[in-house]
């Protein structure tokens, strides 16, 4: 059974790891359909490509990672979601199962993404 390819929104503040999480992402074949630079810009740009994923950093200016999955979840419950910080404590993967995403450690193993993107699709 071949995998479905997920399209991909990307938000994050830094433009060093948007860029490896694209290629990451594309290399894995997935199609990355846009980034945001923030939560606020997650939120409007999810409503504007929608995405069948996104991958979001956490700390991030305007609105972070929680708050912008927390305003998608109130109108958007089936989209995958998958945060990546370089700090992941318990409090974080708490907020995070709350607002039902996954959490991984950056930098992004090829492996742990692959994983998690199996797990939500199931």
């Amino acid at each position: 059974m071949e995998e479905e390819k997920e399209r991909v929104l990307i938000v994050d503040d830094s433009k060093f790891a948007r860029r490896k999480t694209k290629e990451l992402l594309e290399e894995l074949g997935h199609e990355v359909i846009g980034e945001a630079v923030d939560g606020l810009d997650g939120i409007e740009k999810c409503k504007e490509l929608t995405p069948s994923l996104i991958l979001s950093d956490i700390e991030m200016p305007n609105l972070d990672g929680i708050s912008m999955i927390k305003e998608i979840r109130s109108y958007n419950n089936e989209i995958k979601i998958i945060v990546a910080s370089s700090v992941v404590n318990a409090q974080i993967i708490q907020s995070v199962v709350r607002v039902k995403a996954t959490a991984l450690k950056k930098p992004i193993k090829p492996q742990a993404l692959i994983n998690a993107i199996k797990l939500l699709s199931r």
